[in-house]
C-alpha cells in the first residue's frame, strides 16, 4: 500500500526536478538599479528570450515583484525559454525617456552575452505592463535609442495595458496626476515621449493587450495601431475582461488570456 502512495508522489517530485527554475541577477549597468534577473530551467540552451519591464507609474515597481515575474517565468520557462525581469532607473533619477535608454541597454546586454545566458539573441520578444509597457513601445519605435545603444532587432514587442502612446493627447486632457509627474509641462518631452510619434516600417510586429474594462487603453491601441498600419507595421490588438493589475498578474495562468499572447509570441519567433 504504501508503495502505491508514495509512486505518485515521487513522479511529481521528479516532474519538478526537471523544471527546477533557476534565477541569476546581472548588473548592466554601473547605478544600482541598472540591473536584471534571468530565468531558466536546468539545461536550457540557445533559448528563446522573453525580456519583460515592469509598470509602476515610471516611479516605483520592482522585476522581483511576483506579479511581474511569477507566473510568465513559470509558464514560459518550463517551455524551453529563458525570461528576463528588468529594472531601470525610476523618476525622479530618470524619467521615461532615459528609462527606455536604460532598457535599451538592457536589451544590448542580453544581446551581446547570448553565450552566458544560454539564450539565442536573435529569437527575443519585449514586454511591458503599464508604464514599463510604454517604455518598451517606446523603444521600440525609436530607432535612434536602439542605434545609441548597439541594440540589434528583436522579434517583436507584447504591449500589456498602456494609454500612454499619445502623450501629447493625455497631457491635454486633464491627465492624473502620475502623468504630470513622469511627463512635466513641456509639449517638446511629450512629443519626444510618445511612441505613437516614432513608429516607422523598421518597427514591429506588436501584440498590444488593453483592458476592456476601463476607458482609455483600447481607444489608444486603435490609435496606435492605425499610425502603425500607415506606416507598413502589424499591430495586433488583444481586448481583455480583465482588470489592469490582472493583465500583469494573470498571464502565464492557465487561461485563453495566456493562451492567446503565447499563440502571437510562437507565430512571431518562426
Amino acid at each position: 500500500m504504501k508503495q502505491v502512495i508514495l509512486v505518485p508522489i515521487l513522479l511529481f517530485l521528479l516532474a519538478n526536478i526537471a523544471f527546477a527554475q533557476e534565477r541569476r541577477e546581472f548588473a548592466y549597468g554601473s547605478d544600482p538599479s541598472q540591473k536584471l534577473d534571468v530565468y531558466r530551467v536546468e539545461g536550457a540552451s540557445n533559448a528563446p528570450v522573453i525580456v519583460m519591464l515592469h509598470g509602476g507609474a515610471w516611479r516605483t515597481g520592482d522585476k522581483r515583484n511576483r506579479d511581474v515575474w511569477r507566473n510568465k517565468a513559470s509558464y514560459w520557462t518550463q517551455q524551453g525559454y529563458v525570461f528576463v525581469s528588468v529594472n531601470t532607473r525610476l523618476v525622479p533619477d530618470a524619467y521615461p525617456v532615459d528609462q527606455a535608454r536604460d532598457l535599451a541597454a538592457a536589451m544590448a546586454f542580453i544581446q551581446q552575452n547570448a553565450t552566458q545566458l544560454r539564450i539565442d539573441p536573435n529569437q527575443i520578444i519585449l514586454m511591458g505592463h503599464s508604464a514599463g509597457a510604454h517604455v518598451a513601445g517606446l523603444l521600440a519605435t525609436r530607432d535612434d535609442l536602439q542605434a545609441a545603444a548597439n541594440v540589434q532587432p528583436w522579434k517583436g514587442t507584447v504591449i500589456l495595458d498602456t494609454a500612454a502612446v499619445d502623450l501629447e493627447a493625455v497631457m491635454g486632457n486633464e491627465p492624473p496626476r502620475l502623468y504630470r509627474r513622469a511627463f512635466g509641462t513641456s509639449p517638446a518631452y511629450w512629443t519626444v515621449a510618445s511612441p505613437i510619434n516614432h513608429v516607422s516600417r523598421r518597427d514591429g510586429p506588436f501584440l498590444i493587450v488593453c483592458s476592456s474594462e476601463r476607458t482609455t487603453p483600447c481607444p489608444a491601441a486603435r490609435s496606435f495601431a492605425q499610425a502603425a498600419s500607415a506606416n507598413g507595421v502589424a499591430v495586433t490588438i488583444l481586448p481583455a475582461a480583465l482588470s489592469h493589475s490582472q493583465i500583469n498578474a494573470t498571464l502565464g495562468q492557465a487561461n485563453n488570456y495566456t493562451s492567446a499572447v503565447d499563440d502571437w509570441i510562437k507565430l512571431t519567433l518562426r
